[in-house]
């Protein structure tokens, strides 16, 4: 969180020099400082995230998988008089343990097109599907997968 507090400064401040620098150290030390103090930061919570990151990044590819993937299952809803036949879908999940974890799959679940979640409380999902075939596999797909792989790290 430190570095990223530095380049922050560096790119704000659009030159390098002696001056920028040492004053910048200063300023994100003690911005540093205050995220450890009173919002729970630190070395450790730093050295997880950056640990995390790869399966991180493996599932956002696999979110822009999914989101074209979707978007091609849409077209006959668009282009067609095909009428939808949309179900509200509600599953829970044992795999998902972290409350972290709980909102990525319900935020990757909103980012595809044709599923919306609509709640989220003690682990059980309601998402409003298009289709009936969008609601299969929620509870046990890829983004599932993905995120039980992420919190065994």
């Amino acid at each position: 969180m430190f570095v990223l507090f530095f380049a922050v400064w560096i790119l704000l401040n659009g030159k390098v020099n002696l001056e920028v620098v040492l004053f910048g150290l200063v300023i994100t030390a003690a911005l540093y400082f205050f995220c450890c103090r009173f919002m729970h930061y630190g070395l450790k919570r730093d050295w997880d995230t950056v640990r995390r990151l790869p399966r991180l990044l493996v599932l956002f590819a696999v979110l822009i998988r999914e989101i074209v993937k979707s978007c091609f299952a849409l077209l006959p809803f668009i282009y067609t008089k095909k009428e939808p036949d949309s179900v509200v879908a509600r599953f829970t999940t044992d795999r998902v343990k972290t409350e972290t974890g709980r909102v990525l799959l319900a935020n990757c679940i909103t980012m595809t097109p044709g599923t919306i979640t609509g709640s989220l409380r003690d682990g059980e999902y309601r998402v409003h599907c298009l289709d009936r075939s969008m609601g299969l596999g929620l509870d046990s797909g890829c983004f599932v997968e993905k995120l039980e792989k992420w919190e065994e790290m």
